[in-house]
């Protein structure tokens, strides 16, 4: 009795073993080129919002996110589900998780060129963002909000 039982505490302990195993690469990110990793399912993104010389949020004209380093505007896989703006709010896309490949893991410089509808001036600033290898995009600088004069 006392040898069965420890065979079936064997097989039990192997069993969860594996199953450990095999859910612990179901969040590792797998891309060519990077270190399996363990990631979270959050689901990131990066807004800026933008406000008139009161200080009151504003919708923008011309809004426009381009990499520096590949002089190409940044594209969102679920424009459908996040456009720009953001639906029922004043924040605007500027990077999500859909655009890691997107972007390089130490971080590109993101510039951000609005037109405030009101004035017809336009801001640019500066961000930086990281993707690549990273589980998520990340702003390393950069303003969360651009104000017109």
């Amino acid at each position: 009795m006392i040898i069965k039982l420890t065979v079936m505490l064997k097989r039990l302990t192997l069993f969860l073993l594996i199953a450990c195993c095999v859910a612990c690469d179901k969040n590792q990110q797998k891309s060519a080129g990077c270190t399996a990793q363990i990631c979270t399912d959050i689901f990131v993104s990066i807004n800026i919002h933008f406000t008139d010389n009161t200080g009151k949020l504003i919708n923008v004209q011309n809004f426009s996110a381009v990499d520096q380093r590949t002089h190409l505007a940044l594209q969102a896989k679920y424009t459908i589900i996040v456009p720009m703006p953001v639906a029922n709010t004043k924040d605007y896309l500027v990077a999500d998780d859909s655009m890691l490949s997107q972007l390089s893991t130490d971080g590109d410089d993101i510039l951000i060129t609005a037109t405030n509808p009101a004035t017809n001036q336009t801001k640019t600033v500066t961000l930086k963002i990281s993707g690549g290898c990273n589980c998520h995009v990340t702003k390393i600088s950069g303003p969360d909000t651009v104000a017109f004069d």
